[in-house]
C-alpha cells in the first residue's frame, strides 16, 4: 500500500542554493519541453513523445552547462510530469470537459518543486537528496518504513518540505472501522451535518483574514524591486501558508473522525461548478451577485473538495469505503415519509414536512436522506482508494 509523509526539511545556506538551482533547472526543462511539443504539433501536426524530449536533455546540457548542476533523473521526471499533464488535458477534452491547457511554470510562484524518482535515503532524522546531501528533517516517525518510490522537494512560503512516497508492502487491508454507515451533508453555517444529529461548525478565519488584508496593503505600498517589498512578500506568503495549514489540520482531524465508519455517504458535488464566478457589472454589482460571491468564498475556505479526498483515502485505509450519491432533493425530502416539496424547508435551519408534520434540523434531515440513499444504493458511485 502506498503512503505519503510530508516532512519539513532544514537545508543549510549552501544546500538551499543547490535546491534553488534544481528548482530552476527542472522548471526550465519543463517549460522548454512544453514549448517544443506545442511548436511541433502546431507546425507539423505531430506529437513528440516523452522519450524524445528526454533525449534532448543531453543536448541542452551541452548548450547550457548550468543544467549539469541538477540531478539528471529529476530533470527527466520534470519531462514526464509535463507529458502526463499534456495527456491529461486531452483525456478530459475527450470526455467533453473544458480543462485549461498546461501552462508554463513561473519562477515568481510562491511554490516551487521538483521530484526524485529514486536514490533518496533516510537515516534517523536526516534525508539524503542527490546533488544536495544529507538534510535535517522534522516529522519522520520511527515506524515510517518501506520502499521509497518518489520524493518531491518543494518550497512554500520560503520553507522547505519533502513529500516521501513509500510502499509499505502491505497488500491486504485490515478492517479497523466500527461497522456503521453515516451520511454527511456539507454546508456553510455548519461545514458538516451528519445523520447522527451532529453539527460541526467551520473553523473561524476572521482574525487571520484581517491580518492577511493588512499584509496585502503593506505589500502594495512597497517599491517594486526593493528589499522591503521582498520582506513584505515573504510575510504575506507565510500568512497564506498559515491559513492553509490551519485548514488542512482541521480537515485532517474531521476526516479522521468520520473515517472510523465502515461506509461514509456524501453528495456527489461538483465543487468547481458550484464556485464559478458570479457575473455582474463592476460599477453596480447586484445583491444576488454579492451573495453568490460570499457563498463561493465560504465554500472554498471550508475546503469541501480537500475534505472529500481525505475521506476517500482514510476510509479505504481502514477497510471502509466512501460512497457518493446524487444530491437532488436531499434538502427538500422528508426523511420520515419521503414527501418532496420546497415548502418543507421553512428556513436555513428548520425543516417541517407539510405532509406528516415531521420536524428536524434541515441539514441533519438532509444528512439522513444522504445516508439512506447510500444504503439503498440508488444511483450511488463507490469511491475507494487504489
Amino acid at each position: 500500500m502506498l503512503k505519503t509523509v510530508k516532512v519539513r526539511i532544514y537545508p543549510t545556506k549552501a544546500q538551499q542554493k543547490a535546491i534553488t538551482s534544481q528548482f530552476g533547472a527542472c522548471r526550465y526543462i519543463y517549460n522548454r519541453s512544453l514549448a517544443l511539443r506545442k511548436f511541433v504539433f502546431k507546425r507539423y501536426g505531430k506529437t513528440l513523445s516523452a522519450n524524445d524530449l528526454i533525449k534532448r536533455i543531453a543536448v541542452l546540457k551541452k548548450r547550457y552547462p548550468w543544467l549539469k548542476n541538477a540531478d539528471s533523473q529529476a530533470l527527466q521526471q520534470s519531462v514526464r510530469h509535463m507529458d502526463e499533464a499534456y495527456k491529461h488535458f486531452f483525456r478530459r477534452v475527450k470526455k467533453g470537459e473544458t480543462p485549461g491547457f498546461p501552462h508554463f511554470k513561473s519562477k515568481h510562484s510562491s511554490r516551487q518543486s521538483y521530484q526524485y524518482p529514486q536514490r533518496v535515503k533516510i537515516n534517523g532524522h536526516r534525508v539524503y537528496l542527490p546533488k544536495v546531501g544529507w538534510v535535517k528533517a522534522k516529522g519522520l516517525r520511527p515506524d515510517f518504513t518501506g520502499k521509497i518510490k518518489t520524493v518531491t522537494v518543494s518550497m512554500e512560503a520560503y520553507q522547505y518540505y519533502a513529500a516521501i512516497l513509500i510502499d509499505d508492502g502491505i497488500e491486504t487491508i485490515e478492517a479497523t472501522h466500527n461497522g456503521q454507515t453515516i451520511g454527511l451533508d456539507m454546508g456553510v453555517t455548519a461545514i458538516v451535518a451528519d445523520s447522527e444529529g451532529n453539527l460541526v461548525k467551520p473553523i473561524d478565519f476572521k482574525r487571520e483574514l484581517v491580518k492577511l488584508r493588512k499584509l496585502h496593503k503593506q505589500l502594495s505600498r512597497k517599491q517594486k524591486g526593493s528589499a522591503n517589498r521582498h520582506k513584505a512578500k515573504m510575510r504575506l506568503a507565510k500568512q497564506n501558508l498559515r491559513i492553509a495549514n490551519m485548514r488542512k489540520d482541521f480537515l485532517h482531524k474531521l476526516s479522521a473522525r468520520y473515517s472510523e465508519n465502515q461506509v461514509v455517504v456524501v453528495e456527489d458535488l461538483n465543487v468547481k461548478n458550484m464556485t464559478k464566478s458570479a457575473r455582474g457589472t463592476k460599477k453596480k454589482p447586484g445583491r444576488n451577485v454579492r451573495a453568490k460571491s460570499g457563498l463561493n468564498r465560504s465554500i472554498l475556505q471550508n475546503g469541501w473538495g480537500m475534505f472529500f479526498k481525505m475521506l476517500d483515502y482514510k476510509t479505504a485505509r481502514r477497510g471502509g469505503r466512501l460512497v457518493k450519491v446524487p444530491p437532488e432533493y436531499t434538502s427538500q425530502m422528508c426523511n420520515v415519509c419521503g414527501h418532496i416539496s420546497k415548502k418543507n424547508r421553512k428556513s436555513q435551519s428548520l425543516f417541517k414536512c407539510e405532509a406528516c408534520g415531521h420536524t428536524d434540523n434541515a441539514d441533519i434531515n438532509a444528512a439522513k436522506n444522504i445516508r439512506d440513499r447510500g444504503m439503498t444504493g440508488s444511483n450511488a458511485s463507490h469511491q475507494t482508494a487504489a
